[in-house]
């Protein structure tokens, strides 16, 4: 069965340049292996939720 772990990321935005910011950092977790499944535009900025699969390590072998 897959299992996944969940993280929130909170941008601030205020600026033109902010956005680039957020690319930025949004890029850094998918290069960790987190997606986007949902993002909410607030006040301050926006926040999105995200999440990526846990891979379950293999059973050390006992020679």
């Amino acid at each position: 069965m897959k299992r996944f772990e969940y993280d929130i990321l909170f941008c601030k935005v205020k600026k033109q340049k902010d956005y680039e910011e957020m690319r930025r950092a949004l890029n850094e977790r998918g290069a960790e292996g987190w997606e986007v499944i949902s993002a909410e535009a607030g006040d301050y900025g926006y926040t999105a939720f995200l999440k990526r699969e846990v891979m379950d390590r293999p059973a050390e072998s006992v020679t």
